[in-house]
């Protein structure tokens, strides 16, 4: 289903009345401006990317051993320097046709004290001087973590920009018939269940620190809001009151989070400290849906959806609810905002000529920074940026259900990240993790 209206079918679940009648609100109290005139473009871009050569690995005291899923280890380090965009990545003896390489990876894997360590070193190819070097557990089969935090390693002292390797994705499965969070790597691995609640869990979000999660579910027959430390089942409750409690989205602080809640009767934003309490109204609009909130990098602003004028589009206002502005203007659905962590852009999901497409915009909501990232592919929805400004990941209606999908900010790179049975969807990019 398509993403404002399954909100609005997800109120209808819960029995709010008059859900599907929307009206057009006066823009002296909307923030909105009237309509603005702009051309859509999928924005294409190309950006000069730093030859790089991945040699092959030495072995001293321990035999030579692929992971678990029959990749060797280089094949990793290859793999998530050529996801970072930044380089443009040979590997020795494999026909690489690279020339004039800036760098050169390597590692020595060695046994020590009874553990497998891998030694990796990022060597200037032209001075041959030292550039950073570090020892990593590899394990034994090796470990796709420590892999991982070398590639990130490489791609923050060649740039000064830390790579996403080390991160993690959530995201809602209906792999056993009922609605359960999930997480994977950033590629694609290491697939694990979250809830075993056999009910209705929606719109994972992560907390600042990468440790917890905040979402919905219905396992109490209510749909509530609750939180959770990732690799416990320690649910705790943030806010059961009655109605709905839905779509939460935290504050950089880590100790708050806004939500949207029916228990006054509409759908409204709500501030509230991470236990529940504190509560605070930020949103008044007794005949509109206001959901879909994420906050600036800054905690200052945040970007959310509302229906105000008829159709779902995208406003800003201060954390206190103050300086209301109106930032879309597509004649259709706009949902599913979410802000770069560079502050840069917001990502949503914008319906032209009745397909949802992903689109990115400047907070300012200038129409000429407007940019279409997908189109003539189907559906696209619910994206989520990476760490590193630089990815998106977002959910797309395929023949065999929703799957998600990552690329790049410009629109390019596109490939599939799940294929696990049911539908995947909600994906919700983790910050910077640690193994």
């Amino acid at each position: 289903m398509i993403p404002f209206l399954r909100t609005f079918a997800f109120l209808c679940v819960v029995g709010l009345a008059g859900v599907g009648s929307v009206r057009a609100q006066d823009g002296s109290n909307s923030g909105d401006t009237g309509p603005k005139e702009f051309d859509i473009q999928i924005l294409r871009e190309a950006a000069d990317k730093t030859p790089i050569l991945v040699r092959d690995f030495t072995y001293q005291g321990t035999p030579r051993k692929l992971l678990t899923r029959g990749e060797a280890p280089e094949e990793i380090i290859v793999q998530d320097l050529e996801f970072s965009d930044f380089f443009e990545v040979g590997r020795e003896g494999y026909g690489s046709r690279i020339s004039n390489v800036d760098a050169v990876v390597w590692g020595r894997v060695v046994e020590r004290f009874g553990k497998v360590v891998l030694q990796g070193q990022l060597v200037d190819s032209e001075t041959g001087d030292l550039i950073y070097e570090n020892e990593y557990p590899l394990g034994d089969p090796p470990d796709r973590w420590a892999l991982h935090a070398f590639s990130d390693d490489i791609v923050l002292y060649l740039t000064g920009e830390r790579g996403v390797a080390s991160t993690r994705i959530s995201f809602v499965g209906t792999a056993t018939g009922s609605k359960e969070i999930y997480l994977i790597d950033y590629d694609g691995a290491r697939l694990s269940r979250v809830t075993t609640l056999g009910s209705i869990s929606l719109s994972p979000a992560w907390s600042p620190n990468g440790k917890g999660l905040a979402f919905t579910t219905f396992a109490s027959g209510n749909p509530d809001l609750v939180r959770l430390e990732v690799g416990t089942e320690d649910i705790v409750a943030v806010s059961k009151r009655q109605g709905l409690n839905s779509a939460p989205a935290w504050h950089p602080d880590g100790e708050h989070l806004v939500a949207s809640l029916t228990f006054e009767g509409n759908t409204e934003l709500y501030w509230m400290k991470k236990d529940g309490s504190g509560l605070k109204r930020l949103t008044f609009n007794a005949s509109s849906i206001e959901t879909s909130a994420c906050f600036s990098p800054d905690g200052n602003q945040i970007a959310f959806v509302s229906d105000r004028t008829g159709q779902p589009q995208v406003y800003i206002m201060d954390t206190d609810g103050a300086n209301l502005r109106r930032i879309t203007y597509l004649n259709g659905f706009c949902d599913s905002p979410d802000w770069s962590p560079n502050g840069e852009r917001i990502a949503f999901v914008g319906r032209i000529e009745g397909v949802f497409d992903i689109f990115t915009i400047t907070p300012d909501g200038n129409t000429g920074s407007l940019h279409r990232l997908t189109g003539g592919e189907g559906n696209h929805e619910n994206p989520s940026w990476a760490p590193d400004s630089r990815h998106i990941v977002y959910a797309k209606r395929t023949g065999d259900g929703q799957r998600l999908f990552v690329m790049a900010a410009t629109g390019q790179g596109k490939r599939q990240l799940t294929w696990s049975r049911g539908d995947q969807y909600n994906p919700a990019w983790s910050p910077p993790l640690s193994p």
